[in-house]
């Protein structure tokens, strides 16, 4: 395989053809291994490797069938440069033998590697300098071809390792303030972690360890910590997708588990670093949360029944309106305007405790027989509206006849006695997407209205349609 796409090289037309499927191929994603390994496969290569200069000595790495090390590298290029030290060049390829100034005749690439070509990897104005090699057991017959692949390729390692660079020296920078500020990030009040791209905790400060339970050992000793935190594999997907490819510069709410297994409400801002490694700053919010939810329950709720106030079914029931529409039978609905008969005389006789027993009695039997989804509010002292979604008329007076067997068969107990609860109810069927709040209360009422005039105990059915 390796002889067949060699043999690209010795053709100008195929070895550009593979230079173009090779490019976009050699992205920020490789690591350089992977990068050489994709070009050694696409050319044929047995060998390549790329000597990097720093501030700690070469950076080398190498990929291939044939085994090289540093040492290999740093005896050639010194060979080399000596040999060609009286002028500049840039690119220098050898037709044969290429294995002889690389290796000892004891290492097993003396003999085999061949043709090679050399080529700086420096440039004005670059951060990076160094070498890019690449050697083939067999001898080209084409090496200007082959020359000018690897210049072109020189231009894309240039750019990666540039890259490169720049996001070493920021992550050596961002882990100098790290240290110098580690104990300030310890003892922050907020939330401060961060991992590397291979996932490793590298900061968990004081905050976390006491928010979430766990410790930063046992955060590392985890083989997905992202999973400790989001046990759902979806939401988990959903967290991952928007460190890696949105980093959140606002903050944004999120959702984690304690170790407890207690639900959380963190805010969090993500800074994804140039070296792939994220820093997570976080604020616990859970309590704030509890209290706003809280405050909304009251604000909405009745607080003697538990069913929503008087201007919250209203606002309901003027949202269902806007929703509805003569054409689509799914926005139809129905409203249930209900009165707790005779709940004066049981106040007189039984007091005001039981009263207010007979209200939330009356509330949970409707909600025992109301369908999921609907609405049910306290509108007067023993007045109450139900909402009932994609229902109609008949089936609404269906459930009105459901609520009376309940109250029937699960009766007020006041002491040793129980109080069997009664009530009147009017009903309207809203298809013709009517608009005016008012009016469908008046209707409602006067339905009601009817029910108590003709001997209470009974449910009435608006006689029109809105």
């Amino acid at each position: 395989m390796k002889e067949q796409r060699r043999e690209i090289i010795n053709d100008s037309m195929q070895a550009l053809h593979a230079l173009a499927k090779l490019m976009p191929q050699l992205n920020a994603q490789c690591s350089p291994v992977e990068m050489l390994e994709t070009i050694n496969s696409a050319l044929g290569a047995n060998l390549s490797w790329v000597s990097v200069e720093s501030a700690d000595g070469p950076r080398v790495v190498c990929a291939g069938d044939v085994t090289c090390h540093a040492f290999n590298v740093a005896d050639f290029l010194a060979s080399t440069l000596l040999q060609r030290h009286h002028r500049a060049w840039r690119v220098i390829y050898w037709k044969a033998h290429i294995g002889r100034a690389v290796f000892s005749p004891q290492h097993p690439g003396y003999a085999r590697l061949q043709s090679g070509v050399l080529c700086k990897l420096s440039a004005h104005g670059r951060q990076c300098s160094g070498y890019f090699f690449l050697a083939f057991n067999g001898k080209l017959t084409s090496l200007p071809i082959l020359k000018n692949i690897v210049v072109v390729l020189v231009e894309k390692l240039k750019d990666y390792f540039d890259d490169i660079i720049v996001r070493e020296k920021t992550a050596q920078e961002m882990q100098r303030v790290v240290t110098q500020y580690k104990t300030l990030f310890e003892r922050a009040p907020v939330l401060m972690n961060a991992f590397d791209r291979h996932n490793r905790c590298v900061l968990w400060n004081a905050e976390c360890e006491k928010v979430f339970g766990w410790s930063m050992t046992e955060i590392d000793e985890h083989p997905d910590p992202l999973a400790l935190f989001y046990p759902d594999p979806e939401e988990r997907q959903r967290v991952q997708e928007s460190v890696r490819f949105a980093p959140l510069k606002d903050m944004y709410e999120w959702h984690p588990v304690r170790k407890d297994g207690t639900q959380l409400t963190i805010l969090w801002s993500n800074i994804l670093l140039p070296d792939n490694s994220i820093l997570n700053i976080g604020l616990d919010i859970t309590e704030r949360k509890k209290a706003e939810q809280q405050l909304t329950v009251k604000a909405t709720t009745d607080d003697l029944t538990g069913c929503l106030n008087r201007s919250t079914i209203l606002q309901q029931l003027k949202m269902a309106l806007a929703a509805s529409s003569p054409q689509d039978v799914s926005s139809h609905f129905c409203l249930l305007m209900f009165d707790l008969d005779y709940f004066k005389q049981i106040n007189d006789r039984w007091g005001h405790q039981v009263g207010d027993a007979a209200l939330i009695h009356f509330c949970d039997r409707i909600r025992e027989v109301s369908p999921a989804g609907s609405a049910l509010g306290r509108v007067g002292g023993e007045e109450f509206v139900l909402l009932l979604a994609r229902t109609d008329g008949m089936a609404a007076t269906l459930l009105s006849s459901r609520l009376r067997a309940a109250l029937i068969s699960k009766p007020l107990r006041v002491g040793d006695k129980t109080l069997v609860l009664s009530f009147s109810a009017g009903v309207v069927e809203v298809c013709q997407g009517q608009r005016d709040t008012s009016a469908i209360l008046m209707r409602a009422d006067k339905a009601l209205y009817d029910a108590k005039r003709t001997g209470r105990g009974k449910t009435v059915l608006a006689s029109d349609y809105l």
